[in-house]
């Protein structure tokens, strides 16, 4: 199966998200994972929402197209940077979101690593079915975010992965003391999906 990568701009502005098929511009989280309590949160959000529970008991995800989170909800404004594979919640129910912060200088290098290895590599195994690679304002940081669409959670077990993690410039990336092992990394699985009429 073939699949399209969709390269932006650094400056892509976020409403290209819902253009190609990257809706995704606002998490959520919260450490609630009551599905009313979780509910009454997301009926703050607007347009599509998918709500996702932590596999860590930690909380929930929420992603969303626009809205104002509640008190006591963290944010995170991301704008898409590109897109390999099937990125949409029809993907899968699992969501594997991986947050990496690194040195500014890192960024493009981290982009085309992405684009043109890692990513690639993990599309090869057919339960890992898509990811959208966005980044948010983190300071003299960059800071880029992952949202993995998995059919099954068992794809991060895949001989894919491994074999994603054991090339050469994975090995040269890894001499730094701020890559691997430092990323955030959340599986998720979703149990609701909410589509608000348009305001």
């Amino acid at each position: 199966m073939s699949r399209k990568s969709i390269g932006l701009s650094r400056n892509a502005n976020p409403s290209l998200g819902v253009r190609l098929k990257m809706a995704w511009v606002l998490i959520w989280q919260t450490p609630l994972i009551a599905d009313a309590r979780v509910g009454a949160i997301a009926r703050d959000a607007l347009g599509h929402v998918e709500c996702l529970r932590r596999v860590d008991g930690r909380g929930t995800i929420i992603l969303c197209e626009k809205g104002e989170p509640p008190k006591g909800v963290a944010e995170t404004r991301v704008t898409p940077v590109l897109s390999s594979g099937e990125t949409t919640p029809d993907a899968g129910r699992w969501l594997f979101y991986v947050i990496i912060t690194a040195p500014r200088e890192w960024r493009d290098e981290l982009c085309d690593w992405y684009r043109t290895e890692h990513g690639p590599i993990l599309l090869e195994c057919p339960r890992w079915r898509g990811f959208i690679l966005g980044e948010s304002s983190a300071g003299n940081e960059c800071r880029l975010h992952v949202l993995h669409r998995l059919a099954d959670r068992s794809a991060l077990d895949s001989d894919e992965r491994k074999r994603s993690r054991a090339t050469p410039w994975f090995e040269r990336l890894a001499r730094n003391d701020w890559f691997d092992g430092p990323f955030e990394r959340i599986l998720a699985e979703r149990f609701q999906i909410i589509e608000h009429a348009p305001q």
